[in-house]
């Protein structure tokens, strides 16, 4: 038994021993300890019995208070406990109910109670409209209708980030944070933070960034961490990746912006080509799906997102004969658009998100002819004009970029390229621009140095994780990824 301490109401109260003893679902001792949720209201049988729905981990369980069985103290406070107060029950498993196997909610292992304490008690008269724990005898909202909660859900987004399902996004966002960084250390790359306040600007680009007072002058909020990124490089740091908080000013709340996001940015110093680029966000997105679907924790989280979302477990990862991702030039995702889809489409123009979309859907059924179906490729080489003024230009020609989009469940996550070195060649670019640049202005003068002091061949890649997050598991809505989301119409909670 645990040692003991003098718990509320002055009784005694094991304290609590290592998390294993009911996450694995097994009682593996003679007596059990944990904390769980009151599901619902106790209910009081005619033997004097009361019955409480307990809610552990996404799992239930039906704890019985026991006159002879649970201590007095403890079948008082049972009687008056609310749904959602937090308690700590020791006691027993019914034998031959020790166990709830996988992820079926209705399965209820029945909990015999010898104490219990309550940790916290939640008041009464908690909304109660977001039924999406999948308790017994509760059925959740049509699949259809879901998404029509996702307003009331931010608004209680506590409660709601009890339900499972929920909390499995916000784990797995977490996982593909610690897949990324174990992936990137073992290929030497070098943690660098950047800066969350910048002084400089483009030009006639105002209305993307929020400007804010900065002490005695103006300051705004990174949408990006490319520029100082790149200025590491030229510090001689080689290889060096953030994984930040960016802040877009996004003027549509549509489910698919938020203004403030996480982003993993990365650059390097090139040794060959713009393709080494190329093939490190290839492989380090099949990396990252692949994990998410083969190591048995993640896969464990996305079966209990499933719940809600049943997208969640059937992303379609399609790789051609040389284990690749797919890859489409940008005049041919263009014709694909024209021909096969019926779409008018300019190749002057950029891909609008409706064709993002048009595209991942035509890829990721039988009737590509580009490959097995997947939920994620590649389009390359888009033209100058569509593409930053220091983006390095093909050596194919034709006015086109050494730059690539990833397109994962029909959306841009991931953008990258080569980035121009030479100092002359950035001044060069930097006049031609629509609405120059001065690179001899002071907000521009760090980054010009960097490359003045010479700056090796380089370039890299953003990479969207809440994107990333919400094209594997299916979600409609970006905010979803996120416990605290904001976009246009959100600043609470």
């Amino acid at each position: 038994m645990a040692s003991e301490d003098l718990g509320p109401n002055g009784h005694n109260v094991p304290s609590p021993p290592g998390d294993d003893l009911f996450v694995h679902g097994c009682a593996q001792r003679d007596h059990e300890l944990f904390d769980a949720r009151v599901h619902s209201s106790p209910a009081t049988e005619s033997d004097a019995t009361v019955t409480i729905l307990l809610r552990r981990s996404g799992r239930f369980l039906k704890a019985l208070f026991e006159p002879g069985s649970a201590d007095v103290v403890s079948l008082d406070t049972a009687r008056r406990l609310n749904p959602e107060s937090l308690v700590r029950v020791l006691g027993s498993f019914v034998t031959g109910d020790k166990c709830d196997k996988g992820d079926i909610a209705s399965e209820v292992a029945t909990f015999r109670v010898a104490n219990m304490v309550a940790l916290s008690t939640a008041k009464a008269d908690l909304p109660g409209s977001l039924k999406l724990h999948g308790a017994p005898s509760e059925a959740l909202p049509p699949v259809e209708s879901r998404a029509a909660l996702i307003d009331e859900r931010l608004d209680n987004r506590l409660l709601d980030g009890r339900v499972v399902a929920t909390a499995a996004i916000f784990k797995i966002f977490s996982g593909v944070h610690e897949l990324a960084v174990e992936y990137l250390a073992a290929r030497g790359f070098s943690y660098i933070p950047t800066p969350a306040f910048i002084g400089y600007r483009f030009p006639e680009e105002d209305d993307d960034y929020f400007s804010l007072s900065y002490f005695d002058r103006t300051a705004r909020l990174a949408p990006t961490g490319e520029i100082y990124l790149g200025m590491a490089l030229s510090a001689d740091l080689e290889r060096v990746y953030d994984i930040h908080t960016v802040f877009r000013r996004e003027p549509a709340s549509d489910g698919r912006h938020l203004t403030e996001f996480t982003m993993l940015e990365l650059v390097f110093n090139l040794q060959n080509d713009w393709t080494e680029i190329l093939e490190l966000a290839d492989s380090l997105l099949v990396s990252l799906i692949r994990s998410l679907q083969e190591r048995e924790k993640y896969n464990a989280l996305t079966q209990f997102a499933k719940r809600l979302y049943p997208s969640a477990g059937t992303f379609k990862l399609g790789l051609n004969e040389n284990g690749k991702l797919i890859r489409v030039k940008f005049s041919e995702a263009k014709a694909i658009l024209r021909e096969s889809l019926g779409c008018q489409s300019n190749d002057q123009d950029d891909l609008t998100s409706e064709e993002e979309a048009a595209l991942g859907r035509f890829l990721s059924n039988n009737k590509s002819h580009l490959g097995p179906p997947t939920d994620v490729f590649i389009i390359t080489h888009f033209p100058r004009h569509l593409r930053p003024c220091n983006v390095y230009p093909s050596d194919e020609g034709g006015n086109t970029t050494q730059s690539f989009d990833i397109i994962l469940r029909g959306q841009e996550v991931v953008t990258g390229c080569r980035l121009l070195h030479s100092h002359e060649e950035l001044r060069s670019a930097f006049a031609a621009r629509a609405h120059p640049i001065d690179p001899d202005s002071p907000e521009w003068r760090p980054y010009m140095a960097a490359h003045e002091i010479g700056m090796p061949p380089w370039g890299g890649f953003g990479l969207g994780i809440n994107r990333l997050v919400q094209g594997f598991l299916g979600l409609t809505d970006i905010r979803e990824t996120v416990l605290f989301p904001r976009d246009a119409a959100r600043l609470t909670p």
